[in-house]
């Protein structure tokens, strides 16, 4: 069993909706909630690392999308999104999240989204490209 912790500044009900599901799946158990002004924390213990890890990934996954401007107002572009989890680049992005879960006890999951999921944020940004790009806005 693994202690593991997980701060947000801006995702405190999806983190709570994750934390609630994993539980229901005994996954983990909570152990400690901590809330300041800033931000909540969530410190679990680890009874499943794979399931954990695999849901952990959707879940930034999920955030990575709704923080992109575009895919956040579209429910259609969020399901193109979801549409990643069967590419060879989610597979790799879900191998660096398991190396990083065993490695730290620690995840703040804007700066995880930001720095270490840059590939997964670049191809939802290309898919968008493309979308446009097959649109062709402005007439030719």
């Amino acid at each position: 069993m693994k202690q593991f912790t997980i701060h947000t500044a801006r995702h405190e009900v999806l983190l709570k909706d994750f934390a609630a599901r994993v539980a229901a799946e005994e996954i983990i158990y909570i152990n400690k909630v901590s809330k300041t002004r800033t931000e909540c924390s969530l410190k679990f213990a680890v009874v499943r690392r794979e399931p954990f890890c695999g849901r952990l990934l959707a879940l930034l996954a999920d955030i990575a999308a709704l923080e992109n401007p575009v895919y956040r107002h579209s429910a259609k572009l969020c399901e193109m999104a979801i549409s990643l989890r069967k590419t060879p680049l989610y597979k790799r992005e879900l191998r660096l999240l398991r190396e990083f879960f065993l490695q730290n006890e620690d995840l703040n999951i804007e700066g995880y989204t930001t720095f270490r999921m840059c590939e997964f944020r670049e191809k939802l940004d290309a898919m968008i490209y493309t979308l446009v790009k097959k649109i062709k806005f402005g007439g030719d």
